[in-house]
């Protein structure tokens, strides 16, 4: 292999779309500033520039080696596979002129790429990753200034939380320890376990201990999860002590916000030289926080302040690189605690915890099981619960045989008869076999005009009411209860490109709604704007304070009849805005199961495609499925991809 054979590769690779047109000018925008004529040095900077576009922080040599096609999600000519022998690509990268080997993570970094312990990196996702670690093993092992008194805390527990459970261990009792106790934690659990009520508990604790003076600072990665987060912590504050209840702030904001975002950047207002003015910071929905993000917010912590993560390890990973969540909390469900650890939980529950001790060899990893609680039980979904049992077998895998036995039936169900054993659950799939398309299933068309009726009939009867008064409240509140009932059904999809994607579906979705006459026809193929239509934004707006992924629908003013678009902000304000102001935004009537984290709907839909893709995987699977709260449907064209996607799992390579 010469460099002129793997520069032709990379050629055919772009055409096949292995490779992105970016991946193959990384090296060679580095060969002008550097000259490096190894072709070993080009194929590796290439793949890893690869790897990063799918969400990987670093790329592993010996993973790389024994597995390229699982590794990289395509097959190299067999020309390239030979050449990967880890000994020769340990040699080729101590040699490159790009790559700057490094023995100590502390080493200054002055090369485009890093080679540590195995792995390659682009540099600036080894610096991200470098300070995450750094920061949470510096958290951990300090003592906090804000420490509560281990005398204090369990009264103030005890007064939050009740008298101890005698039927079980509260973990969210624990979580509120663990968390008092340390200026890094992390409280993971599945929906509806009481994350955000856990949390609320533990700020009016530290606010009963510190006082009025406690700075806090709430965010979310989204609007749409920052809106849901004030939401459900005004409604937590209601169930504390009314004693309690008092200087807990409502509003949270979003991560771009807090930080100090500035337009066209990759810096942020808000760093170790401008720290946050803030004594404890929350986020929520972390698994969304990708790995720059996770670094630029570690890196504007001040150094007293006390950080804490909420969001379910088993979520689908941040869109950009990295999966910071779930690798911060592997070994949680098992919890893995020391002896330290475990004592000091051990002094807020009565039921033993020992076999939540770590027996094993210790492991780095294992230091953020440390700062880490799983909340185990779902207030939302229970025993009955359709949804509740399905997510749990499908995070455990378990669908690929038969689903376990619930307490509705001494029988274990089949991927496809757990769907008629609950009320909560339905399945559609054609009766005939062979190629379905969208246009010919008839449940399905029949399901989504009953689901987007409920809202777009609000939005009718406000435009043929004359009983709204032109004033901002009047408008504001039709806004809001369009917004609202927009939330109770939503089709999710999986892919962005086919029939049974975002772009297919949106289009037949559009031609059904407008056939039963509830949305208008368009005169003409230009006109894209309508009364009812719901859009979402594709990249951040700075100037109109959108981020991506909110959502929004078209209203006619009521006081000009003019069209706008309407957005609930964090803060649950309206925004109106007009359609010319928004350039980068599509119709969503189909969103993808990636746009849809921090959101939840009363009825979701999830629509496979007839074929199996790398995309479809058990995280996603199971995160479509936990959007919703009281109804889940499942529409696969064939069964078989749904059983096959949830044995495929999201694996991103990181030194985390």
């Amino acid at each position: 292999m010469n460099l002129h054979s793997v520069q032709t590769w990379f050629t055919s690779a772009v055409a096949r779309k292995e490779l992105r047109p970016i991946d193959i000018e990384l090296p060679r925008v580095l060969h002008k500033l550097a000259v490096e004529e190894n072709a070993l040095c080009w194929l590796l900077c290439a793949l890893v520039s690869h790897q990063y576009g799918r969400g990987h922080s670093c790329m592993r040599l010996s993973e790389l080696v024994q597995a390229p096609e699982y590794v990289l999600g395509f097959a190299l000519p067999n020309e390239l596979r030979a050449v990967l022998v880890e000994t020769d690509l340990h040699t080729a990268l101590q040699q490159c002129a790009w790559v700057q080997c490094i023995e100590q993570p502390e080493a200054p970094i002055e090369k485009p790429l890093v080679y540590f312990s195995g792995a390659l990196y682009l540099a600036r996702l080894w610096k991200a990753e470098h300070s995450v670690a750094q920061a949470i093993h510096t958290r951990i092992g300090a003592s906090s200034s804000l420490r509560t008194a281990d005398s204090d805390l369990p009264a103030l527990i005890q007064r939050v939380f009740g008298e101890q459970s005698t039927t079980g261990i509260d973990w969210q009792a624990l979580a509120c320890a663990m968390a008092a106790q340390r200026k890094f934690a992390i409280i993971t659990g599945g929906p509806g376990t009481g994350k955000t009520t856990t949390v609320v508990r533990l700020l009016a604790i530290l606010r009963q201990k510190h006082g009025d003076n406690l700075r806090i600072l709430l965010a979310a990665p989204t609007g749409k999860a920052a809106a849901r987060l004030t939401e459900s912590i005004a409604g937590a504050i209601d169930r504390l002590p009314a004693s309690m209840q008092t200087g807990i702030p409502t509003d949270v904001t979003t991560l771009h916000k807090m930080l100090g975002v500035r337009p066209f950047r990759r810096s942020f207002k808000h760093s170790a030289q401008h720290p946050l003015a803030a004594d404890v910071v929350v986020v929520d929905e972390a698994s969304m926080v990708d790995l720059e993000m996770m670094a630029a917010l570690m890196n504007a912590l001040p150094e007293h302040a006390q950080l804490v993560l909420l969001g379910d390890k088993d979520q689908l990973a941040s869109v950009e690189a990295g999966s910071v969540l779930g690798d911060l909390c592997k070994g949680a469900e098992a919890g893995n605690y020391n002896a330290a650890t475990l004592s000091m939980l051990q002094t807020y529950t009565a039921h033993d915890l020992s076999a939540y001790a770590d027996s094993s060899v210790p492991d780095v990893s294992k230091v953020y099981n440390q700062a880490t609680v799983m909340l185990r039980e779902s207030h939302r979904f229970g025993a009955e619960s359709g949804i509740g049992n399905l997510a749990r077998a499908v995070n455990a895998g378990e669908i690929y045989r038969t689903l376990p036995k619930t307490p509705r039936s001494d029988t274990a169900y089949t991927a496809e008869s757990i769907f008629t054993a609950f009320d909560d659950l339905n399945l559609l799939a054609p009766e005939q076999s062979g190629t379905i398309y969208p246009t010919e299933f008839a449940e399905l068309r029949k399901l989504v005009i009953a689901g987007y009726q409920t809202y777009l009939q609000v939005v009718a009867k406000g435009e043929a009411s004359g009983e709204l008064d032109n004033t901002l409240s009047a408008r504001d509140n039709w806004a809001k209860e369009v917004l609202k009932t927009h939330r109770s059904f939503q089709l999710l999809v999986a892919l962005r490109k086919g029939m049974w994607g975002v772009q297919g579906l949106n289009d037949t979705v559009s031609e059904w709604l407008q056939s039963a006459g509830l949305i208008a026809r368009a005169v003409s193929g230009t006109r894209t704007w309508y009364a009812g239509r719901p859009v979402l934004v594709q990249r951040n707006n700075y100037t109109l304070n959108l981020m991506n992924g909110d959502i929004g629908i078209t209203l006619p003013d009521p006081e000009t009849g003019k069209l706008r678009v309407v957005f609930e902000q964090a803060d649950g304000n309206i925004k109106w805005v007009l359609p010319s102001r928004l350039s980068d935004v599509e119709t969503v009537f189909a969103l993808t199961v990636h746009k849809s984290q921090g959101s939840e709907f009363t009825h979701t839909v999830l629509v496979l495609p007839d074929e199996l893709n790398p995309v479809l995987t058990r995280e996603l699977v199971y995160t479509g499925i936990t959007r919703a709260s009281k109804q889940f449907t499942l529409v696969a064209a064939k069964p078989s991809v749904f059983v096959d996607a949830v044995q495929q799992r999201v694996i991103r390579s990181s030194g985390l």
